[in-house]
């Protein structure tokens, strides 16, 4: 078991840190996702072609959906390329995130290695001392 130091708490507070960054950079994907799926739904709706022969109203009907499908299309386009701006800054924060804590996990493991060998250190002076007490203790005088 690791010995306990004063970078514990900081590691914890980096660690919430790298998580919530996580949680944003999940929900980023996400929205990239769905914005995908609208535009090429918009794709879908625009490259339909629903103007047949008939009388010039329907036409015009016809060419103003079309138009809106066209408008709707330009949009999602835009909301893709927002999300993916959304997600490069969310991703931007999770690398930077996981630097911080990697940095300070990398100061407690040294940390709780140099306290582990200063311990050790101090078992095997114990140790020696008392060893050398019972072999003084052992040899009559």
């Amino acid at each position: 078991m690791a010995p306990s130091t004063r970078l514990d708490k900081v590691v914890k507070v980096r660690k919430r840190e790298e998580d919530a960054a996580s949680v944003g950079l999940a929900r980023a994907h996400a929205a990239v996702r769905r914005a995908q799926e609208e535009l090429e739904r918009a794709v879908e709706a625009a490259g339909r072609d629903p103007r047949s022969g008939g009388p010039i109203e329907l036409w015009q009907l016809e060419e103003l959906e079309h138009r809106r499908a066209l408008q709707s299309m330009r949009s999602a386009e835009t909301g893709l390329r927002e999300a993916e701006r959304g997600e490069a800054c969310a991703r931007s924060g999770y690398a930077d995130a996981h630097r911080r804590a990697e940095v300070v996990r990398r100061a407690q493991d040294r940390q709780c290695a140099e306290i582990m060998a200063d311990q050790e250190k101090r078992e095997r002076k114990d140790i020696d001392e008392i060893a050398t007490l019972r072999f003084n203790a052992e040899r009559p005088s």
